[in-house]
């Protein structure tokens, strides 16, 4: 969830199907502020048609209504207590109670942090008919975390079947960002967390349960955590890291070089660097290696910064630990 509030304006409108939501997010944005979750499924069914509309109004609904609860997430509250019985009819019965209690806190304040999100986009959808569930996991928020061996689940997103594919939504991370100056919650709409590609969603999301990957090989939790952190922008950036690039870089003493090795970059894609504690970014320059791939080297001067950042577009789209 850290991951969010990191981002600031990392944002980019990326229509992953042919379809054009266009017309979907301008008829959802002209709902009202509904409190009762069948007025708003009512609404829906009544103003499209297919599964994937559905989905969609739903998402674009829930992100333009529904804020991140800062005061929620920066307060100290111990774990709940989970209680279990033998019978599964009576733990559904009890799950089904909490998630009720959830939906109806979420619609009535306006706020959520991210299983108020999932859960009342789980219930949108089941209600639909559209089959959905809820994936909890582990998503990786920092350069802190690069060669982590953290195992704690911290987030929760969807995975909605439609036209017998499923596909991946994360409505907390599309919802917007918070203001480190402010403190508070600006709402903006991240499309490219809706029907996100598996195999970029597991840059910074890592399901408990492998399955929940949808890729043809599921990944470990040490190779989740062995890669750089990856941010939204990256992926129309033009430039893709070599396979085995770790997001741990090695100091090469003898000249203080760091080296970075791509395996793609677009002709007319310009990405810039810059160490934490720098204040102007300077221009990447990859050169193409015989075995085609394109290497950067960069001389470190700084005895304090640990943390390399890459930007496209005046946006931040990769960082990096520096190993001293």
């Amino acid at each position: 969830m850290r991951y969010i509030f990191l981002t600031l304006s990392l944002f980019l409108v990326n229509t992953v199907f042919s379809q054009n939501y266009e017309w979907i997010d301008n008829k959802v944005k002209k709902y009202p502020n509904f409190s009762n979750i069948e007025v708003l499924l009512l609404r829906v069914s009544n103003d499209f048609n297919t599964d994937e509309e559905k989905v969609r109004a739903y998402y674009t609904w829930i992100s333009h209504n529904i804020s991140y609860d800062l005061n929620r997430y920066y307060s100290f509250s111990s774990p709940e207590m989970q209680i279990t019985f033998d019978s599964e009819r009576l733990n559904k019965s009890i799950q089904r109670q909490k998630n009720e209690k959830l939906i109806q806190k979420t619609l009535t304040s306006k706020k959520a942090i991210c299983l108020g999100f999932s859960t009342l986009f789980n219930e949108l959808c089941l209600r639909s008919g559209i089959d959905s569930q809820i994936i909890k996991g582990i998503t990786k928020l920092s350069t802190n975390e690069i060669n982590s061996t953290r195992n704690i689940k911290n987030h929760a997103w969807n995975a909605v079947k439609i036209n017998d594919k499923w596909q991946l939504v994360d409505v907390t991370w599309s919802n917007g960002f918070e203001n480190m100056n402010t403190r508070s919650w600006t709402k903006r709409l991240n499309d490219f967390y809706f029907f996100t590609n598996p195999n970029e969603f597991l840059n910074s999301h890592l399901p408990e349960n492998p399955a929940l990957q949808f890729v043809t090989h599921p990944i470990s939790i040490k190779s989740f955590f062995e890669t750089p952190i990856f941010y939204s922008k990256y992926f129309e950036s033009g430039v893709r890291v070599a396979n085995n690039q770790k997001g741990l870089i090695e100091l090469k003493e003898k000249n203080n070089t760091i080296r970075i090795v791509f395996k793609e970059k677009a002709n007319t894609s310009k990405i810039y660097y810059k160490f934490e504690n720098k204040k102007h970014s300077k221009e990447l320059n990859l050169i193409k290696k015989d075995n085609n791939l394109y290497v950067a080297s960069l001389k470190y001067r700084s005895n304090t910064s640990n943390i390399l950042s890459l930007y496209y577009e005046n946006e931040k789209i990769l960082d990096f630990k520096i190993e001293k």
